[in-house]
Protein backbone atom coordinates (compact mmCIF):
# COMPACT_ATOMS: atom_id res chain seq x y z
CA UNK A 1 0.00 0.00 0.00
CA UNK A 2 2.78 2.41 0.91
CA UNK A 3 4.67 1.68 -2.30
CA UNK A 4 1.55 2.21 -4.42
CA UNK A 5 0.75 5.50 -2.70
CA UNK A 6 4.28 6.75 -3.31
CA UNK A 7 4.03 5.75 -6.97
CA UNK A 8 0.97 8.01 -7.19
CA UNK A 9 2.89 10.87 -5.52
CA UNK A 10 0.65 10.67 -2.46
CA UNK A 11 2.36 11.77 0.74
CA UNK A 12 2.56 8.92 3.23
CA UNK A 13 2.58 9.51 6.96
CA UNK A 14 3.36 6.74 9.42
CA UNK A 15 3.03 6.59 13.17
CA UNK A 16 5.29 3.95 14.72
CA UNK A 17 5.20 2.71 18.30
CA UNK A 18 8.46 0.93 19.09
CA UNK A 19 8.85 -1.06 22.29
CA UNK A 20 12.10 -2.81 23.16
CA UNK A 21 13.37 -5.08 25.87
CA UNK A 22 16.84 -6.11 27.08
CA UNK A 23 17.30 -9.80 27.85
CA UNK A 24 20.45 -9.54 29.97
CA UNK A 25 18.65 -10.95 32.99
CA UNK A 26 17.83 -14.18 31.14
CA UNK A 27 21.16 -14.74 29.40
CA UNK A 28 23.73 -12.06 28.71
CA UNK A 29 26.13 -14.33 26.86
CA UNK A 30 27.19 -14.13 23.24
CA UNK A 31 28.47 -17.19 21.41
CA UNK A 32 31.00 -18.20 18.78
CA UNK A 33 30.29 -21.06 16.35
CA UNK A 34 33.19 -23.20 15.11
CA UNK A 35 33.65 -26.20 12.83
CA UNK A 36 36.62 -27.77 11.06
CA UNK A 37 38.00 -30.13 8.45
CA UNK A 38 40.68 -32.18 10.23
CA UNK A 39 44.19 -32.18 8.84
CA UNK A 40 45.58 -35.42 7.41
CA UNK A 41 49.34 -34.92 7.48
CA UNK A 42 50.87 -36.65 10.53
CA UNK A 43 53.35 -33.79 10.95
CA UNK A 44 51.16 -30.81 10.08
CA UNK A 45 47.64 -31.79 11.13
CA UNK A 46 47.93 -30.05 14.51
CA UNK A 47 48.58 -26.73 12.73
CA UNK A 48 45.41 -24.74 12.06
CA UNK A 49 44.36 -22.50 9.17
CA UNK A 50 41.31 -20.45 10.12
CA UNK A 51 38.69 -18.53 8.18
CA UNK A 52 35.87 -16.55 9.72
CA UNK A 53 33.54 -13.59 10.02
CA UNK A 54 31.20 -12.20 12.65
CA UNK A 55 27.62 -13.27 13.28
CA UNK A 56 26.22 -10.25 15.09
CA UNK A 57 24.87 -7.17 13.33
CA UNK A 58 23.97 -3.56 14.04
CA UNK A 59 20.61 -3.09 15.70
CA UNK A 60 19.06 -0.70 13.16
CA UNK A 61 19.17 -3.11 10.21
CA UNK A 62 19.33 -6.80 9.42
CA UNK A 63 23.08 -6.72 8.86
CA UNK A 64 23.01 -8.06 5.30
CA UNK A 65 26.43 -6.66 4.33
CA UNK A 66 27.69 -6.44 7.92
CA UNK A 67 28.07 -9.30 8.19
CA UNK A 68 25.55 -11.84 6.93
CA UNK A 69 27.29 -11.98 3.57
CA UNK A 70 30.64 -12.58 5.28
CA UNK A 71 29.23 -15.37 7.44
CA UNK A 72 27.61 -16.92 4.37
CA UNK A 73 30.90 -16.68 2.49
CA UNK A 74 32.92 -18.68 4.99
CA UNK A 75 30.16 -21.28 5.46
CA UNK A 76 30.02 -21.74 1.69
CA UNK A 77 33.82 -21.93 1.49
CA UNK A 78 33.78 -24.83 3.94
CA UNK A 79 30.94 -26.49 2.04
CA UNK A 80 32.98 -26.27 -1.16
CA UNK A 81 36.04 -27.83 0.47
CA UNK A 82 33.92 -30.60 2.00
CA UNK A 83 32.01 -31.26 -1.22
CA UNK A 84 35.12 -31.70 -3.35
CA UNK A 85 36.65 -34.08 -0.84
CA UNK A 86 39.65 -32.00 0.16
CA UNK A 87 42.11 -33.76 2.48
CA UNK A 88 44.04 -30.79 3.88
CA UNK A 89 47.46 -31.35 5.38
CA UNK A 90 46.70 -28.80 8.10
CA UNK A 91 43.34 -28.52 9.85
CA UNK A 92 41.01 -25.92 8.31
CA UNK A 93 38.72 -24.33 10.89
CA UNK A 94 35.86 -21.87 10.38
CA UNK A 95 34.67 -19.47 13.07
CA UNK A 96 31.57 -17.30 13.25
CA UNK A 97 32.20 -14.70 15.94
CA UNK A 98 29.75 -13.11 18.33
CA UNK A 99 30.22 -9.70 19.88
CA UNK A 100 32.21 -8.12 17.06
CA UNK A 101 30.05 -5.01 17.05
CA UNK A 102 30.68 -4.56 20.77
CA UNK A 103 34.48 -4.54 20.35
CA UNK A 104 35.63 -7.82 18.73
CA UNK A 105 34.62 -9.54 21.95
CA UNK A 106 34.03 -13.02 20.52
CA UNK A 107 37.30 -13.32 18.65
CA UNK A 108 39.28 -11.67 21.46
CA UNK A 109 37.91 -14.13 24.01
CA UNK A 110 38.57 -17.13 21.79
CA UNK A 111 42.11 -16.04 20.93
CA UNK A 112 42.87 -15.37 24.60
CA UNK A 113 41.71 -18.87 25.48
CA UNK A 114 43.31 -20.78 22.58
CA UNK A 115 46.15 -18.92 20.87
CA UNK A 116 48.78 -20.02 23.39
CA UNK A 117 47.58 -23.65 23.35
CA UNK A 118 47.07 -24.31 19.64
CA UNK A 119 49.31 -24.01 16.60
CA UNK A 120 47.45 -21.26 14.74
CA UNK A 121 49.04 -20.72 11.35
CA UNK A 122 46.97 -17.95 9.75
CA UNK A 123 43.52 -16.39 9.93
CA UNK A 124 41.51 -15.12 6.94
CA UNK A 125 38.63 -12.86 7.98
CA UNK A 126 35.85 -11.31 5.92
CA UNK A 127 33.95 -8.21 6.99
CA UNK A 128 34.59 -4.56 5.90
CA UNK A 129 32.73 -4.08 2.60
CA UNK A 130 30.65 -6.24 0.31
CA UNK A 131 30.76 -7.75 -3.16
CA UNK A 132 33.48 -9.92 -4.71
CA UNK A 133 36.97 -10.32 -3.29
CA UNK A 134 39.52 -8.38 -5.36
CA UNK A 135 42.57 -9.24 -3.28
CA UNK A 136 43.90 -8.92 0.26
CA UNK A 137 45.22 -6.23 2.55
CA UNK A 138 48.68 -7.57 3.40
CA UNK A 139 48.94 -5.75 6.75
CA UNK A 140 52.40 -4.33 5.85
CA UNK A 141 53.79 -7.87 5.56
CA UNK A 142 55.91 -7.48 2.44
CA UNK A 143 57.39 -10.95 2.91
CA UNK A 144 54.01 -12.54 2.29
CA UNK A 145 53.37 -10.75 -1.02
CA UNK A 146 54.99 -13.37 -3.33
CA UNK A 147 52.91 -16.16 -1.79
CA UNK A 148 49.64 -14.24 -1.79
CA UNK A 149 50.25 -12.94 -5.32
CA UNK A 150 50.91 -16.48 -6.57
CA UNK A 151 47.69 -17.70 -4.98
CA UNK A 152 45.74 -14.77 -6.43
CA UNK A 153 46.99 -15.17 -9.99
CA UNK A 154 44.74 -18.14 -10.95
CA UNK A 155 41.75 -16.08 -9.76
CA UNK A 156 42.34 -13.12 -12.10
CA UNK A 157 39.79 -14.46 -14.61
CA UNK A 158 37.35 -14.78 -11.73
CA UNK A 159 37.36 -11.10 -10.76
CA UNK A 160 40.45 -10.91 -8.54
CA UNK A 161 42.80 -8.01 -9.21
CA UNK A 162 45.71 -7.49 -6.82
CA UNK A 163 46.87 -7.54 -3.22
CA UNK A 164 47.96 -4.32 -1.54
CA UNK A 165 50.50 -3.83 1.22
CA UNK A 166 48.34 -1.48 3.31
CA UNK A 167 46.64 -2.72 6.47
CA UNK A 168 42.95 -2.57 7.34
CA UNK A 169 41.50 -2.60 10.83
CA UNK A 170 38.28 -2.55 12.84
CA UNK A 171 37.42 -6.24 12.60
CA UNK A 172 38.25 -9.69 13.96
CA UNK A 173 41.58 -10.36 12.26
CA UNK A 174 43.08 -7.80 14.65
CA UNK A 175 42.48 -10.18 17.56
CA UNK A 176 44.80 -12.69 15.89
CA UNK A 177 47.42 -10.14 14.91
CA UNK A 178 47.56 -8.92 18.50
CA UNK A 179 48.34 -12.51 19.54
CA UNK A 180 51.14 -12.84 16.96
CA UNK A 181 49.10 -14.82 14.42
CA UNK A 182 49.02 -13.46 10.84
CA UNK A 183 45.53 -12.16 10.11
CA UNK A 184 44.12 -10.79 6.87
CA UNK A 185 40.93 -9.25 5.50
CA UNK A 186 40.01 -9.06 1.79
CA UNK A 187 39.58 -6.03 -0.43
CA UNK A 188 35.93 -5.64 -1.44
CA UNK A 189 33.58 -2.92 -2.66
CA UNK A 190 32.90 0.13 -0.51
CA UNK A 191 30.39 1.74 -2.89
CA UNK A 192 27.65 3.11 -0.61
CA UNK A 193 28.93 0.87 2.21
CA UNK A 194 30.49 3.45 4.51
CA UNK A 195 28.21 6.31 3.48
CA UNK A 196 24.83 4.58 3.10
CA UNK A 197 24.45 1.05 4.42
CA UNK A 198 27.05 0.47 7.14
CA UNK A 199 25.32 0.46 10.54
CA UNK A 200 22.09 1.87 9.13
CA UNK A 201 18.59 0.59 8.46
CA UNK A 202 19.52 0.35 4.77
CA UNK A 203 21.72 -2.71 5.36
CA UNK A 204 19.15 -5.08 3.89
CA UNK A 205 19.17 -8.08 1.59
CA UNK A 206 18.65 -5.88 -1.47
CA UNK A 207 22.31 -4.79 -1.14
CA UNK A 208 23.55 -8.34 -1.80
CA UNK A 209 24.38 -10.23 -4.96
CA UNK A 210 24.59 -14.01 -4.68
CA UNK A 211 27.11 -14.15 -7.55
CA UNK A 212 29.45 -11.91 -5.57
CA UNK A 213 29.09 -14.09 -2.48
CA UNK A 214 29.78 -17.20 -4.58
CA UNK A 215 32.96 -15.60 -5.94
CA UNK A 216 34.08 -14.58 -2.45
CA UNK A 217 33.48 -18.10 -1.16
CA UNK A 218 35.65 -19.59 -3.90
CA UNK A 219 38.47 -17.14 -3.12
CA UNK A 220 38.22 -17.86 0.60
CA UNK A 221 38.22 -21.61 0.02
CA UNK A 222 41.20 -21.33 -2.32
CA UNK A 223 43.31 -19.36 0.15
CA UNK A 224 42.41 -21.66 3.03
CA UNK A 225 43.28 -24.69 0.90
CA UNK A 226 46.63 -23.31 -0.20
CA UNK A 227 47.58 -22.27 3.33
CA UNK A 228 46.66 -25.75 4.56
CA UNK A 229 48.68 -27.52 1.87
CA UNK A 230 51.88 -25.47 1.61
CA UNK A 231 55.11 -26.81 3.14
CA UNK A 232 56.05 -23.62 4.99
CA UNK A 233 53.89 -21.83 7.54
CA UNK A 234 52.98 -18.20 6.97
CA UNK A 235 55.38 -16.04 8.95
CA UNK A 236 53.97 -14.09 11.86
CA UNK A 237 54.18 -10.28 11.65
CA UNK A 238 57.17 -8.66 13.30
CA UNK A 239 56.41 -6.69 16.45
Amino acid sequence: MIARMLQQNITVKLRVNVQSRFYDAENGNAYNVLAELPGTDPVLRDEIVMIGGHLDSWHTGVGATDNADGSTTVIEAMRILKAIGVKPRRTIRVALWGGEEQGLLGSKAWVAAHAAKEKLDVYFNIDNGTGPIYGWYLQNMEAIRPTFDAWLDPLKDYGARRNIIEPVGSTDHLSFIDAGVPGFNPIQDYVNYDIRTHHTNMDTVERLDTKDISQAAVVMAWYAYNAAMTDARISAPKK
